[in-house]
């Protein structure tokens, strides 16, 4: 269940037959009758109005998964400038890369969302590669401390997405680290000191303070940040919904609005996690909670569980297509044109 409207494509293969094939993952979708030869009686293919419908079904998905692929895989920055007032790609200031930034609280699952992301094309290309991402499994873990620039899909020089440290509890500290990621850009296995005055993520900052100073010298291109990807955790939302305590919803609003998050007047995209441990119904009431509450379309909202599917591939491609537009409709003019 994502966002980003309808996840169909516009075209629909014509003239099925019984026998036609469709690859594992849609088959639990597809109800495929025997096969029949088309001169023998009516009666021996008892493909009814619901198996046909079910195939079609399946091979939409299939179309649909494939195009959104194949955009991505395509995709080099300008490619979706939408020429508004006269204007064409070479107008803008394009970035060398398209640089999406993870923000979210600890457990909101940001690491898990690269290793998620990654899989989608790593299916096609190397389906035993390891994941990217060091996932924290508990409380214990220091988690992500290093920014840490992931290229999508592996290799790709068009788009890449940053890992980043937890928010902290304290907001304050929390606004410093994101005003200085977003006007002064980031640059991968960049360390922060933003949580110096925060005791517990003070602890784990200073452990890789020497590392950094160590390798000052190898600092990376810095990046600036075309769009933000807002990750939250599906489960700690609805308990808040539930028990009546806000806490948890409040600090995700507080931090969502804040000014230095947006690009233009585009508020980040939201990705809510762990919804495999929800109820369809659930995960529905939370994207409803969360478009109330941050003041959004529930199509800018994006269900993407840890689970492996072709509906979750789905919903995390349509996310990265509406990052990358809306990154592109913000995009700065070059002066020259300006002045023209």
């Amino acid at each position: 269940m994502g966002g980003g409207g309808d996840i169909t494509p516009t075209s629909i293969p014509s003239s099925p037959s019984c026998s036609s094939e469709v690859p594992p993952e849609f088959a639990e979708y597809v109800a495929i009758s025997p096969v029949c030869d088309d001169e023998a009686s009516d009666e021996c293919c008892d493909c009814d109005d619901a198996e046909v419908e079910a195939l079609y079904f399946g091979r939409r998905l299939q179309d649909r998964l494939r195009e959104a692929k194949d955009f991505i895989r395509r995709y080099k920055p300008g490619d979706c400038i939408e020429g508004a007032g006269g204007t064409k790609a070479g107008d803008y200031i394009l970035p060398e890369i398209a640089t999406l930034l993870l923000v979210g609280p600890r457990g909101a699952g940001k690491s898990t969302l690269v290793n998620r992301i990654t899989r989608v094309f790593d299916k096609d290309d190397d389906p035993f590669a390891p994941d990217r991402a060091q996932v924290s499994r508990n409380s214990k873990s220091y988690g992500t401390l290093l920014l840490w620039e992931y290229p999508i899909p592996r290799n790709s020089t068009a788009i890449c997405i940053y890992d980043t440290q937890s928010l902290s509890s304290n907001q304050q500290n929390n606004f410093k680290m994101l005003q200085q990621w977003m006007t002064k850009g980031i640059s991968h296995a960049e360390t922060t000191t933003c949580f110096s005055r925060d005791t517990d993520e003070g602890n784990k900052t200073k452990h890789i303070k020497p590392l950094g100073r160590q390798f000052s010298f190898l600092s990376c291109k810095t990046r600036k940040v075309n769009f933000v990807i807002f990750v939250v955790d599906g489960v700690s939302i609805l308990d808040g919904i539930e028990s009546n305590k806000k806490g948890y919803i409040d600090i995700l609003h507080e931090t969502f609005m804040y000014p230095f998050l947006s690009i233009g007047d585009d508020k980040p995209v939201v990705v809510v996690t762990h919804g495999d441990r929800l109820s369809m119904l659930q995960r529905a009431h939370v994207q409803n909670e969360l478009a109330e509450v941050l003041g959004i379309p529930v199509q800018q909202i994006f269900d993407i569980p840890g689970s492996d599917d072709y509906q979750t591939d789905l919903a995390i491609l349509d996310m990265l297509r509406y990052c990358i537009q809306h990154a592109e409709q913000n995009l700065p003019i070059k002066l020259n044109y300006l002045l023209e």
